[in-house]
């Protein structure tokens, strides 16, 4: 399930087919039918002024946002599983008339509860004198008189963020937004939070200044006029999904050439090279088949795909990686493709690849997080099947891999079934986690007070991941890490300058294949650096 209001989405080239007539709802309701032989629903919306739309679906597999001419404007959902719960935050096209089709299996029963409501921007536009040399000497033109029409022209050749020397091992990243009305918000910001941008004396620049590690890599999203919305604090702050997009000024990114602005972040990446760049994506697989198959687990009581990448090897293929969220890592980054690739030109072993779909957001929490159902269903369904399909573990060429929940996933699932699985690649894994009621840390205590086992560990997570429960996923990963030396296990830690995003864990995946595979010797574990204290004490601005 790929949803477009929580990450990347690689969008439809074609355009869905408006259904015949369209239902034209009230601005809140609920309604529930079952799909005909069409698998198709339509709903006529209303032209509003600025607004948002919070949305409940259930049984839908697709939804998209389709403008008067059956155009689609925005993809909210594709690819969902058919008795999966999504909630969905966007905005209608002021003034205009627009449509929601959604789509669902033959059969099937959908949900549909829904509330439109005008709004106006969140207060919260501040203006800052910059540090910027550059935005210096453009507040010195606008006292004068000046117009920033030369500022912005200067920007669509060179692009954005603006980024400036700092010192031999730092830049200064400014992030820039032309013409909002009330706010701009950054998504994925080197401090790991929602910051604001500051306006430009009364000007139409905002921005936002970071002084970064010259080796930052990272994706992010700018939310311009973000609403006020109704409900807690959380529900407001979510709003920022309503209008977070593509920077349009930066040309970078990790998605495809059809995914619209909002289900397409912006790259940046100052790093000497990237082993997922967009043409090693988009490489057809030359070295190995990828063949997709629905699973049924009786120990969960659902089905999900597994789809399996196996090389094409005269030998024995040894090596087996696991990859939790895998309809992400195949369907977004196609990590099958880069990987492919990599085995042909001989930068990494031969290796089949496992990947799990997680279904939905509901149910990710549920099992990747410490579940001893989930565990059971890697050691006692998925194996054998494995088995079955030619597929033989070796336990100390076998890998669990996974970011955030995946790498809490990984950690867990060798605790329990330590001679099945000898290797964890864990990228900003979750270890802050806890069960209801417990304190958190949960897992490193589990493994402080068990036996130990013969697993290896490469732990990955980034400088920026300072935000959050028990201090942060770069801290809760350092202690785990020590948590792991001390009981005597092989364990090294590796800090990426980014946040919590793939932009990283892409990258990441590779060297913590190569490492563990023997194909580049494993570095020392880190410890916090100058550039990991200085993300500590936030922004510039």
């Amino acid at each position: 399930m790929k949803m477009a209001l929580s990450g990347l989405l690689i969008g439809l080239s074609t355009m869905p087919v408006m259904a015949a007539s369209c239902e034209a709802p009230a601005v809140q309701g609920e309604q529930q039918g079952k799909f005909d032989a069409s698998g198709e629903v339509c709903f006529q919306l209303p032209p509003l002024e600025e607004n948002y739309v919070s949305a409940t679906l259930e049984g839908i597999t697709d939804a998209r946002l389709l403008d008067a001419s059956n155009r689609r404007i925005r993809t909210l959902l594709e690819g969902g599983p058919a008795d999966g719960q999504q909630s969905l935050l966007f905005a209608l096209p002021v003034n205009q008339i627009s449509s929601l089709v959604l789509h669902g299996e033959e059969g099937a029963r959908w949900r549909f509860r829904w509330h439109m409501k005008e709004t106006t921007p969140l207060r919260g536009a501040q203006v800052m004198e910059p540090v910027s040399p550059t935005l210096q000497q453009l507040a010195k033109q606008l006292a004068a008189g000046g117009t920033t029409a030369a500022f912005w022209q200067a920007r669509q050749q060179a692009g954005t963020p603006l980024v400036e020397p700092v010192d031999a091992t730092h830049k200064r990243v400014t992030f820039l937004w032309r013409g909002a009305r009330g706010n701009v918000f950054i998504l994925g910001s080197p401090a790991g939070d929602h910051d604001p941008l500051f306006r430009l004396a009364q000007s139409d620049v905002w921005f936002r200044s970071y002084v970064v590690p010259a080796d930052t890599v990272m994706q992010y999203k700018l939310a311009p006029d973000v609403p006020q919305v109704e409900g807690t604090p959380r529900d407001q702050r979510r709003a920022i999904l309503v209008s977070a997009q593509a920077d349009p000024l930066n040309p970078h990114t990790m998605s495809g050439p059809f995914t619209d602005r909002w289900n397409r972040s912006s790259l940046l990446d100052l790093s000497r090279g990237r082993y997922f760049t967009g043409e090693a994506m988009a490489k057809p697989l030359r070295y190995g088949t990828l063949q997709r198959y629905q699973f049924r687990s009786e120990r969960l009581g659902n089905s999900r795909e597994i789809v399996l990448y196996r090389p094409r090897s005269p030998q024995p293929v040894r090596w087996t990686l696991f990859l939790f969220d895998g309809k992400t890592w195949q369907g977004d980054y196609h990590t099958a493709n880069v990987l492919d690739d990599l085995i042909a030109r001989h930068a990494l072993l031969p290796i089949n690849i496992v990947f799990i779909d997680s279904l939905d957001h509901a149910r990710r929490a549920k099992e990747l997080p410490p579940n001893a159902d989930f565990a059971d269903f890697m050691a006692h369904e998925l194996v054998p099947w494995l088995r079955q399909k030619g597929i033989v573990l070796q336990r100390n060429k076998t890998v669990l891999a996974g970011a955030s929940y995946g790498g809490l996933a990984s950690s867990w699932v060798a605790l329990r079934y330590p001679r099945l699985f000898g290797n964890v690649l864990s990228l900003s894994g979750s270890y802050w986690w806890a069960p209801k009621g417990e304190p958190a840390s949960w897992l490193t205590r589990q493994y402080q007070n068990a036996p130990h086992y013969p697993v290896r560990f490469w732990l990955q997570a980034g400088r920026f991941e300072t935000g959050g429960p028990d201090g942060g996923i770069y801290k809760n990963s350092l202690e785990f890490e020590q948590v792991l030396r001390e009981k005597g296990y092989r364990v090294s830690f590796h800090p990426w300058s980014s946040g919590h995003d793939y932009a990283a864990w892409t990258e990441a995946l590779v060297h913590g294949l190569r490492d563990l595979s023997g194909l580049t010797r494993q570095r020392e574990p880190a410890t916090p650096d100058k550039a990991q204290q200085q993300v500590l004490q936030g922004a510039e601005q």
